[in-house]
């Protein structure tokens, strides 16, 4: 008696629509997990920059890094100053120049591993309650020590920017309602950032209109322009909790009524 061998062609084409849904089934998931794998690095950076912040901290007395970049002199500061279309060579050079770099030496550490290559080999910066700080904030309440805050818990140390500001400073205001720097929003409509007592978190946004859609707008500005990453046309900020919760965590509380 002759035996079959192999599929039929009706039989292979069952085989292979049963696969394609499987997969049309799995692509979230799995675009999903790869989020989370992404999310988890970064979170890592975060963290490991921060660590690397607080033994600076350990080996001075206390006192924290310079926060800001100082343009020309990578040395002064915990990184250099950096344009995100300045040459690969110089952007490592003002990496590896910082004060950090001898307690992170990881260069990949300074960078979102969702950041588009355009943006740089730095994404990460220092929020501006930190010694020496912004002009647009208040002065007297400037840390230039790590036991400075109160709870280091809830103050923020380092968070996952967009790739476009150049002096390592993530500047929020504190007596108006109205975001400074974007934000970043590419870990599903989140950020990652790290608090003085060496934890890291990730926030997701609740105010997509005034958080995300602003950013984005914002971005795609500074893109367009080659400028710095100020927010623009945000609209009442307000009653946004997204800015709340930064402006409390670089500050400690807010400087106006919601």
């Amino acid at each position: 008696m002759n035996r079959r061998k192999g599929f039929t062609l009706i039989e292979l084409l069952i085989v292979i629509a049963i696969i394609a849904v499987l997969l049309t089934i799995l692509a979230p998931a799995l675009q999903k997990a790869r989020e989370y794998a992404k999310r988890a690095y970064c979170l890592s950076n975060v963290k490991h920059l921060t660590q690397a912040w607080m033994m600076y901290a350990d080996d001075h007395d206390d006192r924290v890094v310079r926060s800001r970049a100082v343009q020309g002199d990578p040395g002064a500061a915990w990184t250099g100053w950096n344009y995100f279309n300045y040459p690969k060579d110089q952007q490592l050079e003002a990496i590896r120049g910082g004060q950090l770099y001898k307690y992170c030496k990881n260069d990949k550490a300074y960078r979102c591993p969702v950041s588009p290559a355009h943006e740089g080999l730095r994404t990460y910066c220092i929020t501006n309650q930190w010694w020496p700080g912004s002009n647009i904030g208040p002065q007297d309440q400037l840390l230039a020590k790590r036991s400075f805050p109160k709870f280091p818990e809830e103050r923020s140390v380092f968070i996952d920017n967009v790739g476009t500001d150049f002096d390592a400073i993530y500047n929020v205001y504190y007596s108006i309602p109205e975001w400074r720097n974007i934000p970043n929003w590419r870990h599903s409509n989140g950020t990652t950032i790290s608090f003085a007592d060496g934890h890291a978190e990730y926030w997701r946004w609740v105010n997509v209109d005034l958080t995300v859609e602003v950013a984005i707008k914002s971005y795609e500005y500074a893109m367009a322009n080659n400028t710095t990453s100020r927010m623009r046309a945000q609209g009442d900020q307000r009653g946004n909790v997204d800015l709340h919760r930064v402006q409390r965590a670089t500050w400690g509380k807010l400087g106006y009524t919601p």
